[in-house]
């Protein structure tokens, strides 16, 4: 270090010893210097979206920004909690971007950015109904990762979440606006090549869409977030991000047993003992879900409701995306005889 400079840094510090306050003034200083913290943030109902601070707080005028832009965001105040009217309501399932600003008393400020979709006020009530795993390459049975819904109640499918998870990545998809009826197939595929001709279904046109596994019968979504797990791994559905699930799928390879290890797939499958839709162990173990011998030509089809009772693993070339295949018998004998109603998956 050369004299000259030296010889500057100790003239600051002399500087800074002389002229600066008490150490206590520095660490401890007088009044509220901390920004008010968001705790929660939700949509409440539709065109109002909630936030809820640590403290009372005030909107900064002419902070608050919303896209699409055809909706404007009015802020409003209730203690320590801000409400956000959107006005004109956005469709379910739209994708929204909602910015602004809020201040405590003290003058300290919290900016924000939420994204989020457009609430459903009238969900479709869906059933998962069948699950191909894998990538099944063979040139007489081509197949790709997909999830089949049967709607057992009409409805919107605008923001309705799926979720599926393995034991060390999680994935979501949103579903767009789209009105479905009673009986309507929805397929969602998991798996996209990234051609053109894959396209979301969500208006008359049943045969829009192209692609592997893509259904004339049924409504085809296609998601980029990532694959099905192959052998283990636990699907969700919920009807609103911020829902308890309404049903879900917990499966794993034959061999796994003893307490469940992954974090990703015990968070959600908490969620789904919590809502009463599937059993579990006092600690949940691998051997609570539908254990199986993963093959990318045989699909996993639900038979009935009750857990993991209520599947079954299907012949080889029985995947049937956006349909209710109707062709051999089951391949485990059951001892009692199978409804025979639509809905019903028998390869």
């Amino acid at each position: 270090m050369s004299s000259e400079l030296l010889s500057v840094l100790c003239l600051s510090l002399i500087l800074v010893c002389g002229c600066s306050p008490d150490s206590a003034d520095i660490f401890m200083p007088a009044g509220d210097i901390r920004p008010p913290s968001i705790l929660a943030a939700r949509q409440r109902a539709t065109g109002c979206f909630e936030i809820g601070f640590d403290e009372i707080v005030t909107p900064v005028k002419g902070s608050f920004g919303f896209s699409p832009e055809t909706s404007i965001a009015t802020p409003s105040v209730q203690g320590t909690i801000i409400l956000v009217a959107i006005a004109p309501e956005v469709k379910a399932g739209a994708k929204c971007l909602l910015s602004g600003e809020a201040m405590d008393g003290s003058g300290n400020s919290t900016r924000f950015i939420f994204e989020f979709v457009g609430y459903n006020a009238s969900p479709a009530r869906l059933r998962l109904n069948e699950v191909q795993t894998g990538k099944n390459s063979s040139a007489s049975n081509t197949h790709r990762d997909y999830l089949e819904f049967l709607a057992e109640g009409a409805g919107s499918l605008g923001g309705i979440q799926v979720r599926w998870a393995s034991s060390t990545k999680a994935m979501e998809y949103s579903f767009p606006s789209c009105e479905v009826r009673t009986g309507d197939f929805i397929v969602l595929h998991c798996a996209p090549e990234g051609l053109a001709a894959e396209l979301d279904e969500t208006g008359a046109d049943l045969t829009l869409s192209g692609g592997v596994d893509s259904s004339p019968g049924g409504r085809d979504f296609w998601a980029s977030s990532g694959g099905i797990p192959d052998e283990t791994g636990i699907i969700t559905l919920r009807e609103r991000e911020e829902s308890s699930p309404v049903d879900g799928f917990f499966y794993a390879a034959e061999d796994k047993s003893g307490e469940i290890d992954s974090e990703k797939i015990s968070s959600e499958l908490e969620s789904l003992t919590s809502a009463d839709l599937w059993v579990c162990s006092p600690t949940p173990r691998w051997e609570d879900a539908f254990l199986w011998k993963s093959s990318s030509s045989r699909p996993l089809l639900r038979e009935a409701e009750g857990g993991k009772e209520g599947w079954r693993i299907g012949e080889a070339g029985s995947q049937s995306p956006g349909a209710a295949a109707i062709t051999k018998a089951p391949a485990k004998a059951s001892s009692s005889p199978k409804s025979k109603r639509k809905t019903s998956k028998k390869p």
